[in-house]
């Protein structure tokens, strides 16, 4: 009889935070828009979140320009500037290579312009599905990302091996070393 009661509460309990979620407001660009200005414009985006983005974007259906017009929206600022440019540069008539000159004219853009643009090219000319390119595009930036953090953590240990040494070893030898000689003196 306990565990039904315990389990009616569970259930009560869900149903709460489900309501609760269904009601709250859910819009996220509505609350990026109401993020303070000077925060919403400086923020730029990293590569795997543009391409997370994209790549869901891409398999609602829709179009590479309208995909990338949607995420340059959802990212605000440079991004949205950036992507409009492309975009704009794709429906001119102008090359994948040329529509993305622009982009890279912002420096803090730059990286992700150039991920976005090499990831999107064969799906662009050739016609071919985004996802398996935009997977694997994720997966080398993951690798890149785990390298670097292993190399930066390996050097760390090397740079902690002195003063842990230097703390250490004044330990060790006063409550080994000094008593062991101070034992075989007497």
């Amino acid at each position: 009889m306990d565990d039904a009661i315990g389990w009616v509460w569970c259930a009560a309990v869900c149903a709460g935070c489900a309501v609760a979620a269904a009601l709250a407001e859910a819009d996220v660009g509505g609350r990026l828009r109401a993020l303070p200005g000077r925060m919403r414009e400086d923020w730029v985006p990293s590569a795997p979140l543009v391409l997370q983005l994209l790549d869901a974007a891409l398999a609602s259906g829709v179009s590479i320009p309208r995909a990338l017009r949607a995420v340059g929206v959802c990212c605000a600022g440079p991004c949205a500037e950036a992507f409009a440019a492309v975009c704009d540069e794709l429906a001119a008539g102008a090359s994948w290579d040329d529509a993305w000159n622009c982009a890279a004219d912002d420096p803090r853009l730059a990286g992700i312009a150039a991920t976005v643009c090499a990831t999107l090219r064969e799906p662009w000319n050739d016609g071919v599905a985004a996802g398996a390119q935009i997977g694997a595009t994720m997966e080398q930036l993951e690798t890149t990302e785990r390298m670097e953090i292993e190399r930066a953590s390996s050097r760390l240990s090397v740079r902690l091996l002195l003063p842990m040494g230097l703390c250490f070893l004044p330990a060790f030898l006063c409550i080994a070393v000094i008593p062991t000689i101070i034992s075989f003196a007497r």
